[in-house]
């Protein structure tokens, strides 16, 4: 492979390099970045490589202009992008620039499809696949800082040279198995821009559930969560320096009625509760005056009772020996909260499983007839050997 150590750092450049992608029909892409005091990521370094030659671009001494043609390379439809573990790097990608690399494969999603395993490490993965040995990363080190050692320079080639090529061997493989769309079906959901716009109602849903508020708390968190969300993005800063999940729950939970009673409130430090007392009392009161129709309804958790509690166990250890038998991660078949519903509801076809959103279609073509089969009472697990094996019920 060819290596181009130099650090693209001209329009020139950048267009040079656009050209030499433009007959390609699948790049690799990885991103160094910085978040441990903004909110935003400050992107350090952009790695681009083909199956022969790789390449570094230079984004802290490029104006947005600049780095446009590589930006039309990551959108161009005639091109995949092979990224590892994509959805940081999208972030990045669209913060930076408004753009998601597409279309893309994600090669930890088509390992998971592969039985590889959740969320394998791309060492472990060119390891796996390719026999390849590459050093593990550099959690630690500041991408922004020029000049960029020589040794750095050398893993951040890494992390792109071989992508494209673990890439086309993963695909093949996902061909045989007929899931090859599945992972770019799945990759895909990381390329989309919303997922990377402030979303409150999401957020408190996931908060709510993990503390007891009534209707009208769990509206005044979502109003809490919009200016918190909305003030992390001005300040570009991390959410703990203007107030973790916690404190947005207890607020959520007293609602402080005025000035005093917000300032004696714990959890808020005193440059912020200067700078934004008045717009967390406008949040809490903007709750205050829904009326009870008008307020959100807290999702009531589905807690299984003992009974349920172990039929999903039995049902997960079932899962599990049917994605080590299909070379697929479980996760991509059923959850666990969704192995509780299916308990629940009278499903009775493999479309009743799809159509309720307790199975993807393609989860439902490899284990659909499977499930209803062992909810039927047609399938047993034997244990013989200390292994469990599937039975079929005579």
């Amino acid at each position: 492979m060819k290596i181009h150590n130099e650090l693209l750092s001209t329009p020139q450049e950048i267009q040079a390099l656009a050209t030499a992608l433009q007959g390609q029909s699948m790049i690799a892409v990885d991103t160094e970045f910085l978040r441990e005091t903004t909110f935003y990521p400050v992107i350090g370094l952009i790695q681009i490589a083909t199956e022969t030659e790789s390449w570094l671009v230079d984004p802290l001494r490029l104006e947005n202009p600049d780095i446009q043609p590589l930006l039309d390379v990551f959108c161009d439809p005639k091109i995949v992008k092979v990224l590892h573990a994509s959805q940081a790097d999208q972030e990045c990608l669209y913060t930076s620039y408004g753009v998601t690399a597409t279309p893309s494969i994600d090669t930890a999603v088509a390992a998971s499809l592969c039985g590889y395993g959740d969320s394998i490490g791309l060492s472990k993965l060119l390891k796996d696949v390719l026999g390849v040995h590459v050093p593990k990363g550099h959690a630690r080190t500041d991408w922004t800082a020029r000049p960029m050692q020589e040794h750095l320079k050398k893993y951040a080639h890494q992390d792109v040279q071989h992508l494209v090529k673990v890439a086309k061997k993963l695909l093949e493989q996902l061909d045989s198995k007929g899931r090859k769309a599945w992972a770019f079906e799945l990759s895909a959901r990381f390329e989309k821009k919303k997922n990377y716009e402030p979303n409150p109602e999401g957020i408190a849903l996931k908060l709510v559930k993990s503390g007891r508020l009534d209707n009208r708390g769990y509206a005044a968190l979502i109003e809490l969560v919009r200016w918190r969300e909305n003030r992390v993005r001005h300040l570009d800063v991390p959410r703990r320096r203007v107030a973790d999940d916690d404190v947005l729950m207890d607020l959520a939970k007293v609602r402080p009625k005025n000035l005093d009673h917000l300032t004696a409130f714990r959890g808020l430090n005193k440059g912020e509760l200067k700078a934004s007392a008045t717009a967390l009392l406008e949040a809490i009161q903007k709750s205050e005056k829904l009326g009870e129709s008008e307020l959100p309804q807290v999702p009531t958790p589905a807690i299984p009772s003992l009974s349920e509690a172990r039929a999903v166990e039995f049902l997960q250890c079932f899962v599990r020996i049917l994605s080590d038998q299909l070379e697929i991660s479980a996760r991509h078949l059923i959850t666990g909260d969704d192995l509780l519903f299916l308990l629940r509801r009278n499903v009775n076809t493999v479309e009743d499983m799809v159509k309720e959103g307790l199975l993807t279609e393609g989860a439902g073509r490899l284990i659909g007839e499977e499930l209803l089969a062992m909810l039927k009472g047609k399938r047993q697990l034997s244990l013989r050997n200390n292994q469990v094996f599937l039975v079929e019920q005579a």
